[in-house]
């Protein structure tokens, strides 16, 4: 990540500190904006490689800062800095084209693996088709393509797919899956992940990928054999 660009939206003078030192002793290069319109003018200045911004601002709204370099044709990978109670902005936030988002309070480490991620992913922004094996998603297609075949998916089963192909390789919590799929910021006590799971595994078998199972942790994708 030694040289990789990165500019932090955050009007918190304090966090905003923070996360300047903190990511240029991880090698970042790092700029700050205090605002919506200040981070809209740094990047029509010079590209960066990732930006990290709040959501909430005090000018422009972080959505619709989002939207404008959507709309721009900006493709720069986007990690967004919600609160913890936000969750109808942080839904907005990955409409509006965001590639992840970490919840406050978060921890530093956190922070840095998620930017290393979106690094390793940054030829493919959410909206752009996400690959794995012979596995396809389409934005705008509920249904996903294995092997050049049709496979219809539910819309929970549609967002968990692609939740597992974005972060292919990655374990995944439960607790990540119930959040960010199902919309539940605690366990509701069902085994509704693990009834999607199920659904998923009959509709790719046969395919190149593979739901794993990690015993204690979650679930990962992975490529290689059939599910």
């Amino acid at each position: 990540m030694l040289g990789m660009r990165v500019l932090v939206v955050e009007d918190t003078a304090a966090l905003a500190g923070s996360l300047r030192r903190g990511l240029g002793e991880e090698g970042f290069e790092v700029e700050v904006a205090g605002d919506g319109g200040g981070a809209l003018a740094a990047l029509a200045r010079a590209p960066v490689d990732v930006v990290v911004l709040d959501l909430g601002l005090p000018d422009v709204d972080g959505v619709e800062v989002l939207a404008r370099l959507r709309a721009g044709g900006d493709v720069v990978p986007v990690l967004v800095l919600t609160a913890r109670d936000a969750v109808e902005s942080r839904v907005r936030a990955l409409d509006a084209g965001a590639d992840d988002y970490v919840v406050k309070p978060f921890s530093f480490e956190e922070l840095v693996a998620r930017l290393r991620a979106l690094a390793r992913r940054a030829a493919a922004p959410r909206w752009a088709p996400l690959a794995c094996g012979d596995l396809v998603l389409t934005p705008g297609q509920p249904a996903a393509k294995v092997a050049g075949d049709a496979v219809a998916l539910s819309p929970r089963e549609r967002a968990l797919l692609e939740m597992l192909v974005r972060r292919r390789g990655e374990v995944l919590a439960r607790k990540e899956i119930l959040r960010e799929v199902f919309g539940y910021e605690f366990d509701p006590g069902t085994n509704v992940v693990d009834v999607h799971v199920a659904h998923l595994r009959r509709k790719l078998r046969g395919a190149t990928v593979k739901i794993e199972t990690v015993r204690g942790f979650g679930y990962r994708l992975v490529e290689g054999g059939a599910a």
